[in-house]
């Protein structure tokens, strides 16, 4: 991901990690043996990544995802009403945009499938089925008017449908998730316990952007009798939910942490919430929020999201089930979406002519140019760094790169050696021939996928994978190379 100390996780590349007289490329060579070109690290076929879809329904997903539209209901009426008053109306009309084409993909995933979900087929169940039907219908008028508002040309009238509509959207909402819960609970991959932690995590988002709306409400006017009591009441929830699920509450069917990465991303988050939560108290003693107020309640909505955000991705990958939740939509994103950017022509041609440029290269050749790239990147830019990054492909796949919006957070081509060609940013490292990603992709065939771990990425803030392909000459079928993704996996979940 990104420049990294790879220390901690293998040996540093280059005649150091020489052991017993026999080099880390030899050692690599006697592993893997025959690759599918002439190259100087040969490799046997290796074993392909295989995920039994067969026994995986997405369950996890589809509570995760369920339970996320109670959030994207209380994020609808909060972004509404700051639309509508005028306070911070143009991050609010995107919040709009996007929480509608959340919500759409949700339901329509949810109703047929969506491997890029994490839900592989369509929903069986005529209860489930039911209960989202009469959800999709109490979206409806609230979609549109939510469609008008963030485009700018919503009226008082449409705030007003989002704001009578919300409550009823989101008890709707809690019945389908519940329904959901209840349909999937699996001891192979969700047990009934962390269905309910989900439930509880997932929660907060929804009372961060509920503690937002009720400070607009009182802020504009706007607010019904009971409004200061609701934001007291939910102050409080986001408090002792928060606590329960650092601590466990076992009266409530919380277990504890199941690692100390969840209950570190816990910890976390409720720093943030006690340093920031006293932005409620004037509001909770009776006066009136100004506008400074409610930006401010919308940023904290907004950094709370994203931080029990990182806790549901951690739990998701720390409990049964957990290859299926991230694996299954990585692989079917890699491949219907990423695919097309592996017959680039010039891409193509530069791994090609970098094949033959680097035919003679011998094992030292190749630790001196690793060790050159790994001084260079260490330092910020160099000769090797500057010629990578500076390429009309690295300049092609960057734009590709950033047209994802942030669900690609760094791609690298890689010749038939493992030597980066073209890459979107600076990797640690020039030679990835070593590794899972060149190893499980070029050495494996034309069709080879490898995914690997989640790990947590410093310069993002975000928990990733990476995704590696194969790729082939569309002229010939020949392999020539491999390319690998970083992904943002939290999109995916």
């Amino acid at each position: 991901m990104q420049i990294k100390d790879k220390t901690n996780l293998r040996q540093i590349k280059g005649p150091a990690s020489k052991m017993c007289g026999v080099s880390k490329i030899a050692l690599v060579a006697l592993a893997v043996m025959a690759a599918p070109s002439a190259g100087v690290f040969t490799a046997e076929p290796a074993v392909a990544q295989r995920i039994d879809q067969s026994l995986y329904n997405g369950g996890k997903a589809r509570v995760s995802r369920s339970a996320n539209l109670r959030t994207l209901t209380e994020a609808v009426a909060s972004a509404s009403c700051r639309v509508n008053a005028g306070i911070g109306a143009e991050s609010a009309q995107v919040q709009l945009a996007s929480v509608r084409a959340d919500f759409d993909k949700i339901i329509d995933g949810l109703m047929n499938g969506s491997a890029a979900l994490g839900m592989p087929g369509a929903e069986g169940s005529a209860r489930t089925l039911n209960a989202l039907t009469t959800t999709a219908e109490f979206w409806g008028p609230l979609d549109a008017a939510a469609q008008r508002l963030a485009s700018g040309a919503g009226t008082d009238e449409d705030a007003a449908t989002i704001k009578a509509g919300y409550a009823d959207l989101f008890e709707q909402t809690e019945v389908l998730a519940a329904v959901v819960a209840g349909q999937y609970t699996d001891p192979t991959q969700l047990l009934q316990s962390d269905a309910t932690v989900l439930n509880f995590a997932v929660r907060q988002r929804a009372l961060a952007f509920r503690m937002t709306r009720a400070m607009c409400e009182l802020a504009t006017g706007s607010a019904s009798a009971d409004a200061q009591q609701e934001l007291a009441t939910s102050v409080d929830q986001f408090q002792q939910t928060l606590i329960a699920l650092r601590d466990g509450f076992p009266a409530a069917g919380i277990n504890p942490p199941p690692n100390d990465a969840v209950r570190a991303s816990l910890d976390s988050t409720y720093e943030i919430w006690q340093n920031q939560r006293g932005i409620f108290d004037a509001a909770l003693s009776g006066q009136t929020p100004a506008a400074g107020d409610v930006d401010a309640a919308a940023a904290l909505a907004e950094t709370l999201s994203v931080a029990m955000n990182n806790t549901i991705t951690l739990y998701l990958i720390a409990t049964p089930g957990q290859d299926g939740v991230y694996r299954v939509p990585l692989e079917a994103y890699a491949r219907e979406e990423l695919s097309n950017w592996l017959t680039n022509p010039e891409m193509i041609a530069a791994i090609k002519a970098q094949n033959a440029q680097h035919d003679d290269l011998s094992e030292d050749d190749i630790l001196v140019l690793d060790q050159q790239w790994r001084a260079e990147a260490s330092a910020g830019n160099g000769p090797l760094v500057e010629k990578l990054l500076t390429s009309p492909v690295s300049a092609w796949l960057l734009e590709q790169q950033d047209a994802t919006a942030g669900f690609v957070t760094e791609v690298f081509v890689m010749d038939n050696k493992g030597l980066n060609v073209a890459q979107s940013v600076v990797t640690s490292d020039y030679w990835q021939g070593d590794e899972a990603k060149w190893q499980e992709t070029y050495s494996v065939g034309p069709d080879a996928l490898h995914i690997s771990e989640v790990e947590y990425d410093d310069s993002t803030g975000f928990y990733q994978s990476q995704g590696s392909m194969t790729i082939t000459d569309p002229e010939t079928g020949e392999v020539i190379g491999a390319v690998t993704f970083g992904i943002n996996v939290q999109n995916l979940m």
